[in-house]
């Protein structure tokens, strides 16, 4: 256990309820200002924005809110290329959730109980890399899934009760990329192992029972969706001919997942029954659609979407990050929102 300073312990007694309405009725995003990548939030009852960042001299991405622990954590990208998190309060502002300068951090996740916040790092200690866990409640940051030369973690994810975490371990060699298991005080458990699959985007099940995710070969062709129990079988859902599918996220409140499947350039949205396997699609998508994101009453989709016949939007390419939307839909594919931005999560609307 090593101590993250000081910020833990003061966020904690810092921070109270954010008040007002759901976090199911207002966004957080990525939008491109200026040239520049700025944090901003957007309600869904009128479409209003209110920039959260404005900052030319860095980039931000990846905003994640948490409800239970009411605070927003995004990645910061310095025109240097360093990129660290940062944890942001209504009560506090902005502050690094650690300042160690030979250290980056990455992919950060909210456990969705609880005050903790798993992310990926890279430093120039031992390990060089891995999967930490910084706890909020007692200061304390914990390793738990180191990397190595030859691989490292990436991706985490949660499992519902806040146990233990999901990530994607990618090979150096770019041979195939594989999901672990990761638990406190224990070693990391291998769940699939084929290097012919890149295996990525994992997520637990609301019962937390088996986890869903994405794979492609590693010699290249379309994307499949798998469902894996823990400790059992897994099976390859929704196949459809000639489709790439990906971007599987289970319901925060049923027993079902929103994937992405891409036919002939065109990109659907599809809600899949895990128990029956029955299939509901949701319309097409005007674009190219990633990443479908559910809200905590499980109603609605946010879905980042490109122009057609262009590859996900990537940092660094503006025009690309420029041209890209959020578009929210609900459970019969009626579009309630579709404003510029990417990189969606739930959030209470400001009061």
């Amino acid at each position: 256990m090593v101590l993250l300073g000081l910020y833990l312990a003061a966020t904690l007694s810092g921070c109270g309820s954010s008040g007002g309405n759901s976090a199911s009725d207002a966004l957080v995003l990525i939008r491109v200002v200026e040239g520049s990548t700025d944090v901003v939030r957007v309600r869904l009852a009128d479409g209003a924005a209110l920039p959260l960042t404005e900052t030319p001299d860095r980039d931000e991405i990846w905003p994640y809110w948490s409800e239970p622990a009411k605070r927003l954590v995004f990645q910061v990208i310095s025109r240097d290329g360093d990129s660290d998190l940062l944890v942001w309060s209504e009560p506090l502002g902005e502050k690094f959730l650690d300042a160690t300068r030979s250290r980056e951090e990455r992919w950060p996740a909210w456990s969705p109980v609880g005050l903790k916040l798993a992310y990926a790092f890279r430093s120039e200690g031992v390990p060089s890399n891995g999967i930490a866990v910084a706890d909020f409640s007692s200061g304390e940051h914990q390793i738990l899934g180191p990397g190595g030369a030859q691989h490292w973690f990436l991706r985490p994810s949660w499992s519902p009760n806040g146990a233990a975490v999901l990530a994607q371990r990618k090979l150096k060699s770019g041979r195939g990329s594989n999901l672990w298991l990761l638990k406190p005080l224990q070693p990391p458990e291998q769940l699939t192992h084929d290097r012919r699959w890149i295996d990525f985007k994992p997520f637990f099940t609301r019962d937390g029972a088996s986890i869903v995710y994405s794979r492609k070969p590693s010699a290249g062709g379309a994307s499949q969706i798998v469902q894996l129990v823990i400790g059992g079988d897994k099976k390859r859902l929704a196949a459809f001919e000639g489709s790439s599918d990906h971007s599987a996220r289970p319901s925060p409140t049923r027993d079902e997942v929103a994937f992405v499947s891409d036919r002939s350039g065109r990109s659907q949205i599809y809600l899949l029954q895990l128990e029956t396997g029955e299939m509901q699609g949701l319309g097409e998508i005007e674009g190219a659609a990633f990443a479908p994101r559910w809200s905590p009453d499980g109603e609605l989709l946010a879905v980042t979407v490109a122009p057609p016949g262009t590859d996900e939007p990537r940092l660094g390419d503006f025009r690309s990050l420029a041209t890209a939307r959020v578009v929210v839909i609900d459970r019969t594919g009626a579009v309630r929102l579709d404003v510029p931005g990417l990189m969606p999560d739930w959030m209470p609307p400001w009061r």
